[in-house]
């Protein structure tokens, strides 16, 4: 119904298509957002996805009063297709879309429409916000890209633009949208990254103002139109869409535009999805090898600069998926414990099949291999108080047989005595350090107290059970072994293990962060043992001139460390120049 009805007075200049399916508790809110407060002359369309619940029956209600409400049947299925159908039946000189659930702030379309009208550019993005019932926030606030209104540029003056790739926080130039022929795929999910995609590279110019212009709602559950398919299915869809992506921007020939697709894929975007399939064992099914022979050719394009410079976990997460061990990436992603959830080790013989599959596939460097072998591999031997079973070493030497030139450390490396030791060894095929009898290597120890003054730190210890004779507390910077100088020696005392170390300037040989750790030597040769606090019960007593400070951390278990502040005068002088630069 509605389909005859035209804006009173003649055309509209913006045309809104809303695609809909079961959001009858939001949508009277959504077509309010619109229709109230934009100041622009409009046509909203609304396009029901065949809606199970009460979304037709309200929308063609409020459709009889008010004729710049438009509302349709999709001749489809899916979202895509009804984004088609409304674009396809829109008269308005500019479109819009927004979905049936979500909110436009008002005066944002009138933002929009001014900023094109002015520049003549075939379309404007604007910034946008998410909420939920308890919290609102801005995924925007460190993409620099909305900091300042911009008219008339290209996607290669602000590649950055390419971070978002949603449909719905952004008008075009109807005209443009028809030429270039841009349309949503038929797919289960992410139907809006290849059109917009498409969108950007295509514009003579683009439009940027810095007005909120999209209230994304942020749903739990599998209701919104995001959330329908399963994590294989999901997973799928996107890497097909993907593909299509990395080709347009691969078309382009422009490295910088290329670097922020790819940096977007592997740290934000693709990791997404690629995560959720990962920890959701919804499937072995039939679409789960689909998944991961996309990733597989997706990757093939992956540039080099942007994959060495992802954390080796992920590295490692993708590289399993890609190669089918499903099983295996799924062990990784749980040592990387999140959302609230402890990290789960991977142990020995896990670490080295891990390390096993990654090198036999040939998608990581022997600088990500090694460090994802001292994160998992070497750092669980060390952890491991018992000799290891005859049956468990057999296995691991066998593993590890063909990772030699991975595990021997390079002449330059500067980790620990022990890393260093147990490298060798496996590295030689020798395992005899873990068959045999051996204390346990000392645990990071978690001080009593912690307070900083303007001229000292001081430090209250337990010692956890006895230490080795000629033990001693170091300050370091962190990454930097050569900085490395000595407290105070531990020395045995009858009937308390209760240390108080003091931490002066003088002992700071430079500016900068310093970590208070003990040294110790154990059975593997020298250990770094470092001194951990709870956040907040450090005592915070110094000045603003003070030689010495603490950086504020909010929350949870952080290393000890002391800043040594710059002499007064740098600081003065280093304010002065912040204030002239301003």
């Amino acid at each position: 119904m509605g389909e005859e009805q035209v804006w009173p007075g003649g055309e509209p200049d913006v045309s809104v298509v809303v695609p809909t399916h079961d959001v009858g508790e939001w949508v009277d809110e959504c077509l309010s957002s619109l229709l109230d407060d934009q100041g622009v002359a409009l046509e909203v369309v609304v396009v029901d996805d065949r809606s199970t619940d009460d979304t037709w029956e309200r929308v063609t209600s409020r459709a009889l009063t008010d004729p710049r409400l438009r509302v349709v049947r999709s001749t489809g299925s899916g979202g895509g297709q009804a984004r088609n159908y409304g674009a396809a039946l829109a008269r308005g000189k500019f479109l819009v879309f927004c979905d049936g659930d979500d909110l436009v702030p008002a005066g944002a379309l009138e933002a929009m429409l001014s900023s094109l009208s002015s520049s003549g550019s075939d379309m404007v993005v604007g910034d946008f916000l998410k909420f939920s019932p308890m919290r609102t926030w801005s995924p925007t606030a460190r993409w620099n890209v909305f900091t300042e209104r911009r008219a008339g540029i290209t996607i290669a003056e602000l590649p950055a633009l390419l971070r978002n790739r949603a449909c719905w926080n952004r008008m075009f130039r109807r005209d443009f949208w028809v030429e270039n022929a841009i349309a949503f795929p038929s797919v289960p999910r992410s139907n809006d990254i290849v059109p917009m995609t498409t969108a950007l590279l295509a514009a003579r110019t683009i439009d940027v103002v810095p007005d909120v212009v999209y209230l994304y709602r942020e749903r739990p559950g599998a209701s919104s139109m995001t959330s329908r398919a399963g994590s294989s299915t999901s997973a799928a869809s996107y890497l097909s869409q993907e593909l299509v992506c990395a080709q347009l921007v691969a078309g382009a020939g422009d490295e910088g535009l290329a670097a922020v697709y790819w940096s977007l894929f592997l740290g934000s975007d693709g990791w997404v999805h690629v995560r959720r399939f990962v920890r959701e064992p919804e499937g072995a099914g039939a679409v789960e090898p689909d998944v991961c022979a996309l990733l597989d050719q997706h990757l093939h394009g992956v540039r080099a600069r942007q994959w060495d410079r992802t954390e080796v976990e992920r590295q490692a997460v993708y590289t399993l998926v890609r190669g089918g061990r499903v099983d295996l990436a799924r062990a990784v992603l749980l040592t990387t414990g999140e959302e609230d959830v402890a990290p789960v080790p991977l142990g020995a013989v896990r670490a080295a099949e891990v390390l096993a599959e990654l090198h036999r596939s040939g998608h990581m460097s022997s600088a990500s291999l090694r460090a994802f072998a001292d994160r998992h591999l070497v750092a669980a031997l060390l952890a491991t108080p018992a000799p290891l079973d005859a049956a468990v070493a057999a296995r691991l030497l066998d593993l590890v047989r063909p990772l030699a030139d991975v595990l021997r450390p390079p002449a330059t490396d500067d980790e620990s005595a022990p890393a260093r030791r147990l490298r060798e060894s496996l590295a030689a095929g020798d395992l005899s350090l873990l068959v045999g009898e051996r204390p346990t290597i000392p645990a990071p120890v978690t001080v009593s107290s912690y307070r900083v003054a303007s001229a000292s730190a001081e430090i209250v210890v337990d010692l956890p059970g006895p230490v080795p004779a000629g033990a001693t507390f170091t300050v370091v910077k962190p990454g930097r072994p050569s900085t490395r100088r000595p407290l105070d020696v531990v020395e045995a005392e009858k009937g308390s293990r209760t240390r108080r170390v003091v931490v002066t300037r003088s002992d700071l040989a430079s500016e900068g962060t310093w970590a208070v750790e003990l040294e110790v030597s154990t059975w593997l040769g020298t250990v770094y043992v470092p001194l951990l606090v709870d956040a907040p019960s450090v005592v915070r007593d110094v000045t603003r001139w003070g030689p010495l400070t603490v950086r504020r951390k909010k929350r949870g278990l952080v290393p000890v460390t002391v800043v040594r502040r710059p002499p007064l005068p740098r600081r003065a002088l280093r304010r002065l120049e912040r204030g002239l630069h301003r």
